[in-house]
């Protein structure tokens, strides 16, 4: 066959050619390899005329180039004319087919040249883009490289070869092939020769040189054996290539080239085989692996599975809803404890914080207030808020003038009701910071529930119509909780009322004492630095009174006002209401916190079944064709689940196929051997096809010129005793070293026109004489 050729650059994307012998007559398939796409794509019909296949490989390309337009626009088109391709270079790949009775087993991939400019319009990062395609190739350790160096062009400008010694510095897997030679000024051939005789450059297989037929030969459809027979006359009688040595000879020619590749090759597949085992286990294990971790695929009525689903979902729901311990402190209800504490801190922080003084004398600047303690209760704010300070000189203005038909030294309730509406009027925003917080979190993690549950069923639009059911009903659920809330804060604001007078009784006591305390008496002074207080507590714990009683005797001391009177009153004003804002926060905090708990968590929960019933409309008649829709499964996931599939398949075969290898023990290959390839080996084990691939096979050819057998690829069972075409003369037994080839002639002596038996053995240090 041809691969199209062309001026310039021809080759822009990889195109495989995978040869397998059969039992059929000729034939070849041309399929596409697309990132995007989880299998192959057939490109055209099956070929019986190897004349065709340049054209439908030119077409394949084009439609690889051309990802945005259907690939029958190529297959179809008469002519086919592309002014601008989409992209220059591309990673997706064109896999040939071959197969027929006169077909070797062998694969390999033609790749784009190295370039190291562009044309006038191109594009800069292609020279990158095809020096990393290339080298996605050419780092696996199972892949000979041909190295192609053109004779028409100074060899320091052609950027393969140090891609070659990047990958392979020991040039074990390296084959360099000088090309068109006939094109060498005269003065320059010592220079080739020089490579030739690798002397130059050095490199473990030697150099090889090969001349192809031109561009005019080719259009005037010039046949293979033409093509070699001018490529002999041209070494034969063109100088310098004729009056080289017989060693050098040796590297001229296809011929040789394809028999020492023969060669090369099998004898690396020899090597790798091991290996290559071993990374076909690894990736077995990671497909299964990988099959695992995908949503299962349901299978049974639709109906059940998503009623069953959906009973999975509520559970789930209803758990969240009670608390997971497991969540830790990111949990729901972990944070709703948390945010709580933060809500009745800020309700804390607002209550009315009176001072017993008058505010001139006492500027905010000048004065450090200390905390109350009460049998381990804080009473007083840990921060200052200056909009909740209220003086005492403030509070007897109000009480002053509120008096109407009073009696004198009485005041009207309505002082007290005026500053409890004043500072739970406050309250409202701290109570909605903590609402939508909890709202917030919950809406997060019944997302996360949705997602886990029916996110696999995104395509059928099961996922989307649950949520948007949740999102629903959650709003439902938040309307009515902000409701009981709205009522919770205007039930506060109505009217001051509690039925804990015991403790109500108690805070006013502790804040009625304190205040007077802290009121500066002229006499005492303040009472920890007061030698007449000291005194008094002396003589009292002598009396058995103990300290935290002292407090009592301060409510004795009078006031040093100028009306005395109003200013007792309104020291007791500001008792009472600090003591009520002391019950009545607490009481709302924990009605606030039980509301949203009831109304928004539990509410949904409560009201999720039958929010999903109707949504989903399962009472309806058409419910197993509505579920069967809902089940479709992502393409995505679909589309890994299929190559996983084929991956699992793949992989087993290739398996299997290692394991009937005979007398080979690949069990005994351990990790140590393989640790240098471990990183390497990834590639090999994707791109093995089938077990014709990878399977060692002989066979020996007569050569018009006194050479090596060739060495192929073909299954081992079957070549113990093979009869195979005449070899030259005599093919003696010799002494070789493990891992080296024998060949050994059976029968009478040389038969250039009969036929003759060899065997073909391996001698291998571990295990002795194998028979390939």
């Amino acid at each position: 066959i041809t691969l199209p050729r062309a001026t310039g650059t021809c080759t822009r994307c990889p195109i495989e050619c995978r040869l397998s012998r059969t039992d059929t007559s000729w034939s070849c398939e041309v399929y596409l390899r697309v990132a995007r796409q989880p299998a192959e794509i057939q490109f055209g019909t099956p070929i019986t005329d190897k004349t065709e296949v340049q054209e439908r490989i030119r077409r394949a390309q084009q439609a690889i180039l051309n990802p945005s337009r259907p690939t029958s626009d190529f297959i179809h088109a008469q002519p086919l004319i592309i002014e601008q391709n989409e992209h220059s270079f591309s990673r997706d790949l064109i896999s040939v087919r071959i197969s027929g009775r006169d077909v070797d087993d062998l694969s390999f991939v033609d790749l784009p040249g190295i370039i190291t400019s562009v044309r006038q319009g191109g594009h800069e990062a292609d020279i990158k883009e095809v020096e990393n395609l290339v080298m996605s190739f050419i780092t696996k350790p199972s892949c000979l490289i041909l190295l192609v160096v053109s004779c028409e062009t100074d060899i320091e400008n052609q950027g393969a070869r140090q891609l070659a010694r990047r990958v392979d510095p020991n040039g074990e897997r390296i084959i360099p092939v000088l090309t068109k030679p006939d094109r060498i000024e005269p003065a320059v051939h010592a220079t080739w020769v020089r490579l030739l005789e690798n002397q130059q450059e050095y490199f473990k297989h030697g150099w090889f040189c090969v001349k192809q037929s031109n561009q005019q030969q080719l259009d005037d459809g010039i046949s293979w054996a033409e093509a070699r027979r001018n490529e002999i006359e041209f070494f034969e009688h063109t100088a310098p290539w004729s009056g080289l040595d017989d060693n050098i000879r040796r590297h001229l020619g296809t011929r040789t080239l394809t028999h020492s590749l023969g060669s090369i090759l099998f004898q690396l597949i020899c090597n790798r085989l091991p290996s290559l085992y071993q990374e076909v286990l690894r990736k077995l294990q990671a497909a299964k692996d990988a099959i695992a971790q995908l949503p299962k695929k349901l299978e049974g009525d639709p109906v059940g599975i998503l009623w069953n689903l959906l009973g999975v979902f509520q559970r789930d729901v209803a758990q969240l809803v009670a608390g997971r311990p497991e969540d830790g402190a990111q949990g729901l209800l972990q944070l709703f404890h948390r945010y709580r504490l933060q809500f009745r801190e800020a309700i804390f922080n607002q209550a009315p914080q009176f001072r017993p003084y008058v505010k001139k004398d006492h500027p905010l600047s000048d004065y450090k207030h200390k905390s109350m303690v009460s049998d381990g209760e804080q009473l007083e704010p840990t921060t200052q808020d200056p909009s909740t300070l209220v003086f005492l000189d403030e509070v007897m203005d109000v009480a002053a003038n509120a008096i109407t038909r009073e009696l004198p030294a009485n005041y009207p309730y309505a002082v007290k009701k005026a500053y409890v509406a004043r500072f739970t009027a406050k309250w409202p925003p701290p109570a909605q910071v903590f609402f939508e917080k909890i709202e917030r979190q919950f809406l997060k993690e019944l997302k996360e529930l949705v997602a886990i549950h029916f996110g696999q069923y995104a395509a059928g639009g099961l996922e989307k119509a649950i949520l948007e059911i949740i999102l629903t009903q959650l709003k439902i659920c938040s309307t009515k909780t902000q409701g009981k809330m709205a009522e919770c804060v205007a039930l506060e604001h109505e009217e001051p009322m509690t039925s804990n007078e015991g403790y109500l009784a108690h805070y006013k006591t502790q804040f009625l004492a304190s205040y007077k305390a802290y009121y500066k008496h002229p006499i005492l002074g303040d009472r920890q630095s007061s030698t007449y207080m000291r005194n008094v507590i002396d003589n009292l714990a002598k009396m058995g009174i103990t300290h935290n009683e002292t407090d009592l005797l301060l409510r004795l001391f009078p006031i040093n006002t100028s009306d005395p009177t109003i200013a007792e009153a309104a020291i007791s004003i500001m008792a009472e209401v600090r003591a009520y804002y002391q019950v009545a926060f607490k009481r709302f905090v924990d009605y606030l916190a039980m509301i949203i708990d009831f109304n928004l968590l539990k509410g949904l929960d409560r009201t999720i079944y039958d929010a999903l019933f109707t949504g989903l409309s399962l009472g309806k008649y058409n419910v197993r064709e509505r579920a069967s829709n809902f089940l479709k499964e992502d393409p995505d996931i679909s589309r890994r689940r299929t190559i996983l599939d084929q991956d699992l398949e793949r992989f087993t075969n290739a398996r299997l196929e290692f394991e009937n290898i005979p007398d080979v023990r690949l069990s005994e290959f351990s990790d140590d051997d393989n640790k240098d390839d471990d990183d390497d080996t990834d590639t090999d084990a994707d791109s093995l096809p089938s077990r014709k691939d990878f399977i060692p096979r002989i066979i020996a050819s007569r050569s018009p010129s006194p050479i090596s057998p060739k060495v192929v690829v073909r299954e081992p069972a079957t070549i113990a005793r093979s009869t195979i075409r005449p070899l030259p003369a005599v093919v003696p037994i010799r002494t070789v070293n493990a891992g080296q080839i024998l060949w050994n002639q059976h029968g009478s002596g040389a038969n250039y026109g009969g036929i003759e038996e060899f065997e073909a053995v391996e001698v291998c240090e571990e295990i002795g004489v194998l028979y390939c």
